[in-house]
């Protein structure tokens, strides 16, 4: 099997240029797809989600996506961005808008009806089963949950800020509609959450790579040592799996 990796943007200034060497989450990359290489999974290409400019860039096609294969698989290590144009977060990613991305998103769709930097919202038929459905997140200094509702609370559910607690999520599919190839997405809401997130999934839970899953869990981060050298502080953080569907 072939896995491309599905990479967006670094945050642009005003006026800079996307360039494909500015990408996110190159750190969580490498842990996810550790597994497959170990697996003798073969790399393929690096897909760049270039911010979309309406003015002046023409959306790509279906035709600019030929080298992928049905039995191929693209891997994501960032957050997709299927709300940030329309909830405006101040940390907002913008979309590529590309006919690749849209079938992405369209199989994201079906176990996220929301997905932006501020508030994630699992599709109904996992939310009722999951205690932590309805999510939002803190915007500012890190990206720990705010407060959450589940199936059955009326109101929001406040996290006390001395809880640490992230929500971060796992996505393996066989297939992405029109194309045939799988995709494996696993993300938290802010940069290190989705590293740490990536490194417990290619040390304590490496199967998962090739076993179609939609998987939420819980993290307690706790604090991050200053600047560490490596990732071996990740081996003490605590990881609660709040919902685990496979996907037959």
């Amino acid at each position: 099997m072939v896995y491309h990796r599905f990479a967006y943007s670094m945050p642009l200034r005003s006026g800079e240029e996307s360039k494909l060497f500015k990408i996110r989450d190159g750190a969580a990359f490498s842990e996810i797809t550790a597994p497959l290489t170990k697996m003798g999974h073969e790399y393929g290409q690096i897909i760049y989600n270039a911010p979309f400019n309406p003015k002046k860039d023409t959306e790509l096609g279906r035709e600019h996506f030929k080298f992928i294969a049905a039995g191929d698989l693209l891997v994501l290590s960032t957050r997709p961005p299927l709300d940030d144009a329309r909830h405006g977060d101040k940390r907002q990613m913008l979309a590529s808008c590309s006919h690749l991305e849209k079938q992405v998103f369209k199989e994201c769709r079906k176990h996220l009806t929301i997905c932006s930097r501020s508030h994630v919202q699992l599709a109904k038929k996992f939310g009722a089963k999951c205690e932590k459905a309805d999510l939002v997140f803190h915007q500012n200094k890190s990206a720990r949950l705010k407060y959450y509702k589940g199936p059955k609370d009326l109101r929001n559910v406040n996290v006390p800020k001395k809880d640490a607690i992230n929500v971060v999520f796992f996505l393996r599919t066989r297939s992405i509609p029109q194309y045939g190839c799988g995709l494996l997405a696993a993300f938290g809401m802010g940069g290190w959450e989705t590293l740490i997130w990536n490194r417990i999934i290619r040390t304590r839970f490496p199967e998962w790579v090739n076993r179609p899953a939609f998987i939420v869990a819980e993290l307690d981060i706790g604090t991050i040592p200053a600047r560490p050298v490596t990732l071996e502080f990740v081996d003490q953080v605590k990881a609660r799996i709040l919902l685990e569907h496979v996907i037959a």
